[in-house]
């Protein structure tokens, strides 16, 4: 009988059990959904080495893939904490010591200390390496002993143990962690970045929100977020960077539901605001647009007649007007609205084109006689094109020739840049400068003081004394209020006694970006600084529709 009920209980058992083959299916199990933000470049970035980033493609990708001690907040331009989770500014001013965050990996899994910031430092301050950025860091004890050879280490940086670094400056400025918030102050790791072949031009590795996972150069690059981001990973998987380098069939991407995000739009503007209020976006920028001279080459060199002649010749109002549909202003100077400094009485150029026949008499060149057709480059981009064209009728209104040169961004930036001791080709070139920090010096310096001359800023090889000691007394002072008056009347000079350019327009940022796209900031510096990571896809529309 005991047997017997034991039997029982096993059979009850075996049947209450659920059956996992022939008694049932299994469900399949839910896809994840991969959230992918599909944005447009209209080419390859010029230079994934962060010491090298001085354009705004380079500057997209190295601050999605690298992080520096500190960041700008997008919207408030505060310096916020990144590796450093914070810093110490001794009474004098002097000494910056950070305290890095523990656990921070670079992209190949190593873990970042304080010997990853020794390197990369010194690494943009070193000769062989030719940083275009190098004068971040200008300010750092020693520095420039160091770039010249004279000394084996910059005196000012220490790394006292593996979480803390410490920055000695010659002299206390004002702006210094808003220099190291910049791409070109990226951390990055000795044994990608020593490479001789320069592997990492390819294959970029830092240690931000992002990391590089294929680049098929002009089609596309995709960004993978990082799991082990000190800060979280992102929320968007990846990033898929289309290389478009035609703006209609951009656009046309957009509509049809291939793109997330572009800064470029074709047609008009007003008509497309109306048409997508929901993806349309705009916001202040501290960005100029103008058209440069090369001074260091005839015939603008030392013609301070000819190059008022130019900037009295255009009508900038209609450019802005009928080129740019009003979505950016007639400039008068070099600052933008929103920037520390800017003057609003600084006496502009009008549109006067009896004024600019009377200054190419003055130049030389009576009605344009003995100007050889002077050529205009400009990257490939219509609306650009639109807007040289523009130029191009005004000038030879008052009998000056000039001829469009259109080529890609990379050529362009090299005819334009030369070295520091070699101008480059292009001797009248459209150009743009964007702030990297919100600071009159991040204009003014960059573009007009000798030290810049070449690719860090000053392509148009301006050289005036006098700025050159404006400019550095202004850096030298700690309170705005005291520098404000300085880099004033730098820019006075630049402006009303050297034309230094041909003064076009203060740009805004325009953007379209779907609704579904949550989390986006729009930063007074540019959409580069739009926040990759702290973007999220909600709500996605079914498949086969157009997004």
């Amino acid at each position: 009988m005991g047997k017997l009920r034991m039997l029982l209980m096993v059979m009850a058992l075996a049947l209450s059990l659920p059956c996992f083959s022939s008694c049932s299916s299994p469900q399949p199990a839910k896809p994840k959904v991969e959230h992918v933000l599909r944005m447009r470049m209209r080419e390859n970035p010029p230079d994934t080495d962060p010491a090298q980033s001085a354009d705004t493609l380079s500057d997209r990708i190295n601050l999605a893939v690298h992080d520096g001690l500190v960041d700008f907040d997008p919207a408030s331009l505060e310096v916020i904490p990144a590796v450093a989770e914070s810093w110490e500014i001794s009474s004098d001013g002097l000494q910056i010591t950070f305290r890095l965050r523990p656990g921070v990996r670079f992209h190949n899994g190593r873990v970042l200390t304080s010997a990853d910031v020794l390197y990369s430092f010194t690494r943009i301050l070193d000769s062989k390496v030719g940083s275009k950025r190098k004068e971040i860091l200008a300010g750092v004890k020693g520095a420039e002993t160091f770039n010249r050879g004279k000394s084996a280490r910059v005196e000012g940086f220490e790394a006292p143990d593996a979480k803390t670094f410490r920055i000695t400056l010659e002299k206390p400025l004002a702006y210094f962690l808003q220099l190291l918030a910049t791409p070109a102050a990226a951390i990055v790791p000795r044994e990608i970045y020593d490479d001789p072949r320069k592997g990492f031009l390819s294959h970029p590795v830092g240690c931000g929100p992002f990391k590089v996972a294929r680049w098929e150069r002009s089609n596309f690059m995709e960004l993978e977020a990082f799991g082990d981001y000190y800060l979280g990973r992102p929320k968007l998987d990846k990033v898929l960077v289309r290389f478009i380098e035609n703006p209609a069939s951009a656009m046309e991407e957009y509509r049809q539901g291939g793109l997330e995000y572009m800064d470029e739009m074709v047609g008009s503007e007003t008509a497309i605001a109306r048409e997508m209020p929901g993806d349309y976006r705009k916001a202040p920028f501290l960005g100029t647009f103008y058209f440069g001279f090369n001074l260091a080459r005839e015939p603008f060199k030392g013609n301070v007649n000819l190059r008022k002649a130019f900037n009295y010749a255009v009508n900038r109002q209609a450019l802005c007007d009928q080129v740019f549909e009003g979505t950016i202003t007639p400039s008068h100077g070099i600052l933008t609205p929103g920037t520390p400094g800017f003057n609003p009485d600084l006496k502009a150029y009008s549109y006067d084109q009896a004024l600019a026949r009377d200054y190419l008499v003055k130049a030389g060149y009576p009605g344009g006689k003995g100007l050889s057709p002077i050529d205009l480059w400009v990257n490939n981009n219509q609306k650009l094109l639109e807007a040289a064209q523009k130029v191009q009728a005004d000038l030879k209104a008052v009998g000056v020739p000039v001829r469009i040169k259109a080529v890609d961004f990379a050529t362009f930036l090299q005819a334009l840049q030369g070295t520091p001791q070699t101008p480059g080709e292009a001797l009248f070139y459209r150009y743009g400068w964007n702030a990297d920090y919100p600071d009159p010096d991040a204009f003014l310096y960059w573009l007009l003081h000798t030290r810049n001359i070449g690719p860090a800023g000053n392509i148009g090889r301006y050289s005036n004394p006098k700025v050159d000691d404006l400019l550095d007394r202004a850096r030298a002072l700690i309170r705005m209020e005291d520098r404000i008056p300085l880099y004033r009347e730098a820019e006075r000079i630049a402006v009303e006694e050297d034309a230094a350019w041909l003064f076009l327009a203060d740009y805004t940022q325009r953007v379209l970006i779907k609704p579904y796209v949550k989390g986006v900031v729009l930063s007074p510096l540019g959409t580069m600084r739009i926040p990759l990571e702290r973007l999220w896809i909600e709500a996605l529309p079914p498949a086969g529709t157009p997004r």
